[in-house]
C-alpha cells in the first residue's frame, strides 16, 4: 500500500526478488563422484542444485526435504546408472517428478540401460558417449531456462507495477 504525501498517494517501493532456477539431481549415492562433477559444472548465479547428500542436514527428515525439493524444482535431472536402477529412492523420486509433471532430463551414464516405466520414452543424454559434450549441453539448457525464468519474473513484476500505477491513477481521478 502507498502513503499519502501532501494529499496524494505515493506508491510503495516494491522490491522484486528474482527466484533462482532450481535443479533437482536424482542419483544413487554410489554415483556421488558423478554428481559432484555435474553440480560443479552448474555452479553459476541464479541456479540452485539440490543434492540431498549436501542439502539435507544430518538428523533432518530426508523424505519431506526431497519431496519438497522435487515439487519446487524447475528441472529434474536423473543420473541413470545401474546403481540408480537398483535404488529405491531414485525410483520414488522419478515417480514424484513424473506425477507432478516436472521436466525430466535423463543423463544415462552407462551404455545398455533402458529408462524405467513412465519415462522410458523420453529422449535422454547419452553421457557414456561423450561426457564433456553432455555436460556442456546440460549447462546450456539450464542457463537458457534460467534466463527465460528471470525474464518471465521481470515481465510479471512490470505487469504488476503497471496495474498498481493504473489503480493509483484511477484513485486520483476519483478523488
Amino acid at each position: 500500500m502507498g502513503m499519502s504525501v501532501a494529499g496524494r498517494w505515493a506508491p510503495a517501493k516494491v522490491k522484486v526478488e528474482i527466484m533462482a532456477y532450481k535443479v533437482f539431481i536424482s542419483y544413487s549415492t554410489k554415483d556421488i563422484p558423478n554428481v559432484d562433477v555435474l553440480r560443479r559444472f552448474l555452479q553459476f548465479p541464479d541456479v540452485e542444485c539440490f543434492v540431498s547428500e549436501y542439502a539435507v542436514t544430518p538428523g533432518a527428515p530426508l523424505a519431506p526435504a526431497i519431496k519438497n525439493a522435487i515439487l519446487t524444482c524447475d528441472l529434474f535431472v536423473l543420473l541413470w546408472s545401474r546403481n540408480a536402477q537398483a535404488s529405491e529412492w531414485v525410483s520414488q523420486e522419478i515417480g514424484i517428478a513424473h506425477g507432478h509433471q516436472k521436466p525430466i532430463l535423463p543423463f544415462v551414464l552407462e551404455q545398455g540401460l533402458s529408462l524405467p516405466g513412465f519415462i522410458k520414452e523420453l529422449r535422454y543424454v547419452a553421457v557414456f558417449q561423450d561426457p564433456q559434450k553432455a555436460l556442456y549441453s546440460l549447462r546450456e539448457t539450464v542457463m537458457r531456462n534460467s534466463l527465460m525464468k528471470q525474464n518471465q519474473q521481470s515481465l510479471g513484476a512490470l505487469a504488476l507495477g503497471g496495474l498498481v500505477l493504473l489503480a493509483l491513477v484511477a484513485m486520483s481521478k476519483s478523488s
